[in-house]
């Protein structure tokens, strides 16, 4: 099959390329909306201990009798009472020495119900609130390797589907959960299915796209996994109690199990299948949208041409397979272990495992702190989501204009400088606090686009999918422990700032020192790529040479990895 030819007449961005570019936006919204619905859904709400003696099914969380029953500022302790008076709720009789509580009383003025309220995550149980996010991003781990592998073996459209029964089924679950056991295991599994639909659609998309819109597509599929995110917000406002937000987060995705009829199976997936009737089926619906003609492409013959690694995508390993050169079929099983074998790459290999892991801690970190900064924590958080999508349109401009190095320093500097000066804002200037960590945001989004484009480019053809799939792994790593590190704020509410901070613009700075890649020829094997950039000043950056702007020009198609 002329893949080429086909490409051609049909347009990189034709009628047909557009319907299915679009129904791929419409599904990667939903693995947004669950992805950060822990927000709401375990707000760690005010919480006091009950007051036996004074608490009844009428009263809330402000009441007079909390001044003397109950330390200031204690949220797991109260008063004991004197010679045991169990029927007067009075000052005096309560004495100075304090035991813990096990039953407490909440603030219900935000929301009527959250995870923390119903199953009690307080006190010593505090730590289980932020596990959700983590069990949540470990799901996400372990799907990424599972359902990519699956959709590979399967099918695009089956993986679709798998996907989505995962997020709606296991939404739904975890909001019927009797206990916190069963809502964290299917936590589990809506991450597993969140990640899985985003990969998928995103390998959709491209895989029907031409290689001049690659890119675009790459990056600007972002946009509506934003625009979930932030949906999920807006449903927060409307929806207080925290099992039916978990079902209105979850249950559209059920909406996708349509794709069976309206979304077309990859055409280069079939053909690597040796499913070539069905292969031309697709493409000849596509050229009858687009009305073109493609007969002569197609041919009567069955022997179609698989497609090279270039053409089809395997989703377990996606981004990294868009690269215009790999991926060469090598006899030698590769390991990251070799990357580490020589003194170059393995300075590289770490920094870029490092910046992975950063990037991913304070982008899920930010998101996760919107409840501790100051103002309506709603309006927070949708502003926080929204502002990944300019953070796409830079990133898709910046990246050849700044180079991949500049342009990846550039952004963790700045939202490593923001979130740091956040942190020692005094109180009274809420809004200042807001405006920083929304800038870090913007960094932390506009880096994990970036930071795909730059991974894929200094690891050398042979082992671009080790390096790059390694570089992931160190991310999720991050992921998981970004809520943990948000929670340090009920120690000290300026601390994950102020973490997120320094560890950005700690890799912003490591980042110097990786080589240029914008422009150059990049390397085929492990040799090269460890003598590449070693004529490179740490100081070298695209954006200040004049003779690499030209270059920049010239192969920007080829050696741009989304």
């Amino acid at each position: 099959m002329d893949f080429e030819g086909i490409s051609d007449i049909l347009g990189h961005s034709g009628k047909y390329q557009k319907y299915v570019f679009g129904l791929a936006c419409i599904g990667a919204i939903f693995p947004g909306m669950v992805v950060v619905c822990m927000t709401f859904v375990g707000y760690p709400v005010k919480h006091r201990c009950v007051v036996s003696v004074c608490d009844d099914n009428n009263t809330h969380y402000e009441e007079k009798f909390v001044e003397w029953a109950i330390p200031e500022g204690e949220k797991c302790r109260v008063r004991e009472l004197e010679n045991n008076i169990t029927d007067q709720c009075k000052q005096d009789v309560f004495s100075n020495s304090t035991t813990h509580c096990s039953k407490w009383v909440y603030d219900n003025s935000l929301f009527s119900a959250t995870t923390v309220s119903q199953f009690d995550l307080t006190c010593e149980r505090t730590w289980l609130g932020p596990l959700a996010v983590s069990v949540y991003m470990a799901g996400m781990l372990i799907g990424a390797i599972v359902i990519g592998d699956f959709s590979d073996r399967f099918g695009r459209k089956k993986g679709m589907l798998l996907s989505a029964l995962l997020i709606g089924t296991g939404g739904i679950l975890s909001a019927v959960s009797p206990n916190y056991c069963m809502f964290l295991i299917m936590r589990f599994f809506t991450g597993a299915g969140g990640i899985g639909l985003f990969q998928i659609t995103f390998v959709q998309a491209i895989e029907f796209t031409g290689t001049k819109w690659r890119t675009f597509c790459g990056i600007f599929i972002e946009v509506p996994f934003a625009v979930g995110e932030a949906m999920a917000g807006v449903l927060a406002v409307f929806i207080r109690d925290w099992r039916w937000l978990q079902v209105a987060v979850s249950a559209p995705a059920f909406i996708l199990v349509t794709y069976i009829w309206l979304m077309p199976e990859s055409f280069r997936w079939l053909v690597s299948q040796g499913r070539n009737d069905e292969a031309k089926k697709v493409l000849e619906r596509a050229a009858k949208v687009n009305d073109v003609d493609i007969r002569i492409h197609l041919g009567d013959d069955d022997n179609m041409e698989v497609p090279s690694s270039a053409d089809t995508v395997l989703v377990s390993n996606i981004k990294e397979d868009l690269e215009k050169e790999c991926q060469h079929e090598g006899t030698t099983m590769k390991s990251v272990i070799d990357l580490l074998t020589t003194p170059n790459m393995r300075i590289r290999s770490f920094n870029l495992f490092f910046c992975w892991s950063v990037i991913t801690l304070v982008y899920f970190g930010l998101s996760s702190n919107t409840s501790n900064l100051g103002g309506n924590v709603f309006v927070n958080f949708i502003a926080s989501m929204l502002i990944e999508i300019p953070s796409c349109i830079f990133s898709y401009f910046a990246l050849d204009r700044l180079g991949r190095k500049g342009s990846l320093s550039f952004v963790l500097l700045l939202g490593g400088f923001s979130c740091f000066i956040s942190g020692f804002i005094p109180e009274g200037y809420d809004w200042l606090v807001v405006c920083l960590s929304l800038v870090g945001k913007f960094g932390a989004a506009a880096g994990f686009a970036i930071v795909y484009v730059y991974s894929a480019e200094l690891f050398p053809t042979d082992y671009r999918s080790v390096g790059v799939g390694a570089c992931s792994m160190c991310g999720r790593v991050g992921g998981i422990v970004s809520p943990l590190i948000a929670s340090l704020a009920e120690v000290y509410k300026p601390l994950p700032l102020v973490i997120f901070g320094v560890l950005s613009a700690v890799s912003g700075c490591l980042v110097v020192f990786l080589p240029e890649t914008v422009g150059c020829k990049l390397p085929q094997t492990l040799p090269e790529s460890e003598a590449f950039g070693t004529d490179q000043s740490i100081w070298f950056f695209a954006c200040v040479d004049k003779h690499q702007k030209k270059s920049t020009r010239e192969t920007n198609t080829t050696s741009r990895e989304v």
